[in-house]
């Protein structure tokens, strides 16, 4: 599709890009200003040759659908949505925090502050559960932080709705997700449950306590194997501070 086109300095329906903070390969993540309210924002910017396809015009809006009926005080909320000819866009809240992996790339958590993290993210899912919503790609860098430290479900980019069959949503779902935080039948392409995102969570939380990855070592096609075919390490396995 070429390269990504940088906005930043551009006004976009009243919305003024700052600095881009994220980059993959359908768009870009800025810091924006909404001055009529006088906020920060984050605004997500698909490229225009994604947002005209059909398919992903379906994903958008799906996206965009379940974010906004999944109201929590841990899910990072929707502030607007729209698709035009330059391209689609989703308006959240701007996390002063970073992400999760951005503090534990740098130091794990203590015992309190990953129970406090825990708690956070189980009480979050649990409302995404019960409205038949799997996250499926619950990982550190979709985990996002507040200025006091306080943690947020982001990114339902490829979050399956359970409740609404349809032709985007077929029965053989496919394995979709992150190598390393997939949950074994979400590796096969079996269907998901609530427990594909609490094996996510587990994961995400050993990491967090531990700083490294259960299978640090490993490239992402063995640590996939791993995950199919291995328990997973102990944790007083690793030397004793931890």
């Amino acid at each position: 599709m070429g390269s990504i086109e940088n906005l930043s300095g551009q006004s976009v329906k009243g919305y003024e890009l700052l600095e881009c903070i994220g980059a993959g390969g359908f768009g870009t993540v800025y810091r924006a200003n909404q001055p009529t309210l006088e906020r920060e924002v984050a605004i997500k910017v698909i490229q225009p040759a994604y947002a005209s396809s059909p398919d992903f015009i379906r994903s958008f809006e799906i996206e965009a659908q379940l974010i906004a009926r999944l109201e929590h005080l841990h899910i990072v909320p929707l502030y607007d949505y729209w698709r035009d000819p330059t391209g689609a866009y989703l308006v959240m809240r701007w996390m002063r925090g970073g992400s999760l992996m951005d503090v534990i790339s740098e130091d794990p958590l203590d015992l309190a502050d990953a129970a406090l993290m825990l708690d956070q993210l189980a009480s979050g899912l649990t409302t995404a559960h019960s409205q038949n919503v799997i996250h499926r790609d619950l990982k550190p860098s979709n985990i996002l932080l507040d200025q006091e430290g306080n943690v947020f479900l982001a990114d339902f980019g490829i979050a399956r709705d359970l409740s609404a069959e349809s032709a985007y949503t077929p029965k053989n779902h496919g394995a979709v997700g992150s190598t390393g935080y997939m949950a074994p039948e979400q590796a096969l392409g079996d269907p998901v449950t609530p427990q594909t995102d609490i094996f996510s969570l587990g994961i995400t939380l050993y990491e967090a306590l531990t700083g490294q990855h259960p299978y640090p070592d490993a490239d992402l096609v063995k640590r996939l194997y791993q995950h199919l075919n291995d328990p997973l390490p102990r944790i007083e396995t690793l030397p004793p501070d931890v």
